[in-house]
């Protein structure tokens, strides 16, 4: 009868011991993939900052070792986004040609505007896109922020959004 306590004892602890050890190398696993994540991601916006300083501008001591726009647009899982002034122009782009998306959208939000009043905001769903056009103001001078997105913003990162767009615009402006 010990006998089969002790075997009974063994065994239980045996498969406790697996078990923990088990769980144990799936959490390093998942830690080490989110290290690896996290220095990938990293290494991409240190790619884009290097290509932002050889690319915007023929004298790299004035460009700016920021990826400001797009850096923005990672940041709060958005397709593009495009900052364009009440006539439609472009002022700053993730997008290589936004004149279209420029001048369809600031239109469609114009046209909401003359037909609701005092429109701050709209989204408008597009298949599996949502486009968000909001408007902001810099040096009294008013903007709209065209972004689009797979996923639903709620109206703190949105808010957020406009906050950091209008700090970006003070490079421009």
């Amino acid at each position: 009868m010990e006998n089969l306590s002790l075997f009974t004892v063994s065994l239980g602890a045996g498969l406790f011991g697996s078990y923990y050890t088990l769980i144990k190398m799936k959490k390093d696993e998942k830690n080490t993939k989110k290290e690896e994540q996290d220095l990938l991601e990293l290494e991409v916006i240190e790619g884009l900052q290097k290509l932002k300083t050889h690319a915007v501008s023929k004298n790299p001591e004035k460009a700016s070792d920021t990826y400001d726009l797009l850096e923005l647009a990672l940041s709060h899982d958005l397709l593009d986004v495009t900052v364009v002034n009440e006539e439609g122009l472009t002022i700053i782009s993730t997008l290589k040609d936004p004149e279209e998306v420029a001048g369809q959208y600031s239109g469609v939000f114009q046209t909401l505007n003359k037909i609701m009043g005092n429109v701050e905001k709209t989204s408008i769903k597009s298949g599996d896109e949502y486009i968000y056009i909001s408007t902001i103001e810099k040096n009294e001078m008013p903007f709209y922020i065209i972004a689009n997105s797979y996923i639903e913003m709620d109206p703190i990162d949105e808010k957020e959004l406009q906050n950091e767009v209008i700090g970006i615009l003070g490079q421009y402006i």
